[in-house]
């Protein structure tokens, strides 16, 4: 089993650096796309649906809805930016309901019955999915490079691997034992402390290589790393809210000692909207190419 785990994660790790250093941002943005669909399948087990036809039903409403927000952003193979007022809009949207989705959460199972009908959850799907293919499309339209891409990955597994010594060695206090008993508060700080020293790194190239920072701009990248973080828990633990109220283990088992797509991305759907929000917003006029 640990076998294969480490093989599947090398082979997701290797071809993750290659499409996101090597591909135009339009192909990239292909590739977030399938990447999506896949999970848009997986939600339908999450929504409870058994039914075929129905489960190909909200497949066709995300992807509908991911090829409208992609005409209105202005999203081709020519296009060199993106309607960054829509993209701002929409992982805003994105950022208010993480912040509803971390109060069901701590508030599990007492809340339950506010979101767990099939069309409530149908609904959180759409806010899950598509302000995270918005964000990370626009990333890589933002830094052709994939550095932007690359950095909110790294700053979610970071937060992951602090959290996961941390919380082995001093984790007494559980942060949300009714969703995810593993999780404690020691491996939530020890996953911020984590990310604010990755993030202390990651300001280094953006000094010498997009902007000169001075000590505000410094102090709201490290809060941003920071809050990105936090996100990133709530996002793996709503999915695993989710999972437990159909008593499910995976998402799906596609990706093999791993579980399913979106059994990866939970922290990353909440993470990427909230990092390209606060970007867009604080730092919408540096050049990051």
């Amino acid at each position: 089993m640990l076998r294969t785990r480490v093989i599947t994660a090398l082979v997701l790790v290797a071809v993750l650096l290659a499409v996101t250093l090597w591909s135009s941002p339009f192909q990239f943005s292909v590739f977030v796309s399938v990447v999506l669909a896949l999970g848009v399948l997986e939600w339908t087990r999450l929504m409870g649906l058994t039914n075929p036809v129905q489960r190909a039903g909200y497949m066709v409403l995300v992807l509908a809805g991911m090829a409208g927000l992609a005409v209105a952003m202005g999203l081709q193979p020519s296009a060199l930016v993106l309607e960054r007022s829509l993209v701002l809009a929409v992982t805003g949207a994105g950022v208010l309901f993480w912040c509803m989705a971390a109060f069901l959460v701590m508030s599990f199972p007492v809340t339950r019955s506010l979101w767990s009908t099939r069309p409530r959850t149908a609904l959180m799907g759409l806010f899950t999915l598509l302000p995270v293919w918005c964000a990370l499309i626009q990333l890589k339209y933002l830094n052709n490079s994939g550095y932007l891409v690359l950095a909110v990955i790294a700053l979610v597994s970071i937060a992951d691997i602090g959290a996961y010594f941390v919380g082995r060695a001093w984790g007494r206090s559980k942060l949300a034992p009714l969703v995810s008993p593993g999780k404690s508060w020691a491996g939530f700080w020890g996953g911020m402390c984590a990310s604010a020293l990755l993030a202390c790194l990651l300001l280094v190239p953006i000094n010498d290589f997009v902007e000169p920072l001075n000590p505000i701009a410094v102090a709201l990248l490290l809060l941003t790393a920071v809050v990105v973080a936090v996100f990133s828990v709530f996002g793996d633990l709503f999915e695993s809210m989710l999972k437990r109220s159909q008593c499910m283990k995976d998402s799906g088992n596609l990706l093999p000692g791993h579980g399913g797509v979106l059994d990866r991305i939970d922290s990353l759907t909440a993470a990427a909207p909230v990092f390209v929000f606060v970007l867009l917003l604080a730092f919408g006029e540096w050049h990051w190419q």
